[in-house]
């Protein structure tokens, strides 16, 4: 049985993708349509950075796809030339934040993407 926590955490990576991917038309490596927000820290290293819209990368279907299942090395590089090193740097440091997954904490969540964009 699923818990109200986990319904929760799915319905904020429906709305951090929905708003995402709206904010960012264009695959950061080949300038294709985006048909996916990709986590820079992945969401299970950091529940911080889960619905942070700053740890989004946009990517296309063909770009995310050669990134999880081939590790090209070109995808990566690129994420760092055109997003930058102090970008990934504070990324890497605030992965280190702990976030509490309480329901309160995740109605916060809610509230700010929703108020970035997101309203349903």
């Amino acid at each position: 049985m699923v818990s109200k926590k986990q319904k929760f955490k799915r319905e904020l990576d429906r709305l951090w993708q929905k708003i995402f991917v709206a904010e960012n038309p264009e695959c950061l490596v080949c300038s294709n349509r985006t048909s996916a927000g990709h986590h820079y820290i992945q969401k299970a290293q950091s529940l911080y950075l889960r619905w942070d819209l700053r740890n989004g990368i946009p990517l296309c279907q063909h770009c995310h796809y050669r990134h999880h299942k081939s590790g090209d090395p070109y995808i990566h590089q690129t994420i760092i030339k055109r997003k930058g090193h102090k970008w990934a740097d504070e990324l890497q440091k605030d992965r280190r934040i702990i976030f509490k997954d309480t329901i309160s904490n995740l109605e916060e969540v809610k509230e700010r993407l929703q108020e970035y964009g997101g309203r349903e």
